[in-house]
């Protein structure tokens, strides 16, 4: 269940509109991100080779919910300076990370890729960076 929430904000952040769910076992879930409601056309399948366990914490997740939120990415690149989003991470969840804590939890996000498939093959990544 975390795999589903992660990914539905994840890929939100990254323009998809709608993740129509396909296969979830105990090591990968995997899905098709539709970009365009009403364009059959706008969709990239996707598999992400991670078990629930492995799924980034509540402080990555709270991380991509803020950029999803006030739409701080162009594309898949961050559009706000490391100092600013971790003062509006801060901001957000009434915390006091330092400059350290936050880099922590802006790396763990940055390590993320899922891999977009395309003829049954793994050939590209999302994936979001400054």
């Amino acid at each position: 269940m975390r795999r589903r929430e992660f990914l539905q904000e994840y890929l939100g952040a990254l323009g998809a509109s709608e993740v129509r769910w396909q296969e979830e076992a105990t090591d990968k879930i995997s899905g098709t991100v539709i970009y365009e409601v009403d364009d059959p056309e706008e969709t990239q399948d996707f598999v992400w080779h991670k078990s629930e366990k492995d799924v980034p914490g509540l402080d990555v997740l709270n991380l991509v919910k803020l950029i999803r939120k006030h739409n701080l990415l162009s594309i898949d690149r961050l559009t706000v300076t490391t100092p600013e989003l971790g003062r509006k991470y801060n901001s957000e969840y009434g915390l006091q990370l330092t400059e350290q804590e936050f880099l922590g939890v802006l790396e763990s996000l940055k390590g993320v890729e899922v891999p977009m498939v395309d003829e049954g093959r793994e050939t590209d990544a999302y994936f979001i960076h400054e």
